[in-house]
């Protein structure tokens, strides 16, 4: 018997796995940069090279970009470890080719139920006092309490019933 031992895969099986591999490799070394700080040419080289070893595409680099831009985790490490001021490469690198279609606002058979409920409770909240008048006597401290106000609705012959929760 050899050690290791092959396990029993198959070749599907390996190529997801080697796939996967490859795309948390790249991910985790975009991450690491990105927490080190400005995107230098040495990196931006780096990773071109990675993309043509690893197979990622330009979409997928860009997407890792923005996912490793947007990370507070990496942002706060590069703030302090670099200084602030170290996003805006990393920023350009990660810019969309082709930049979001706007989307539609959805349309289903709620939609006009939804919005009779929203209008009701805006006009219930335009009736509340403001925040600033709802303070304790010492100016600092809050105190709410619950009111239910059963809500009933019509739809389609039904009548569904609605709690609505309103902090006064």
């Amino acid at each position: 018997m050899s050690w290791p031992m092959l396990l029993d895969m198959s070749r599907d099986d390996c190529k997801r796995v080697l796939r996967r591999l490859e795309l948390e490799g790249y991910s985790a070394v975009l991450s690491a940069f990105r927490a080190q700080g400005d995107l230098t040419k040495e990196k931006k080289k780096i990773l071109l090279d990675l993309q043509n070893i690893l197979s990622i595409s330009t979409e997928r680099h860009r997407a890792e970009v923005r996912r490793a831009v947007n990370d507070e985790k990496f942002a706060t490490i590069a703030h302090n470890i670099a200084g602030s001021n170290t996003t805006s490469e990393w920023l350009i690198e990660g810019r969309r080719l082709i930049p979001l279609m706007p989307r539609l606002v959805p349309q289903t058979a709620f939609t006009v139920t939804a919005n009779q409920v929203a209008n009701a409770q805006a006009e219930k909240n335009a009736m509340l006092p403001m925040p600033k008048n709802t303070a304790g006597r010492d100016g600092g401290s809050f105190i709410y309490s619950y009111l239910i106000f059963p809500m009933y609705i019509e739809f389609e012959n039904r009548n569904l019933y609605y709690i609505d929760y309103v902090v006064i």
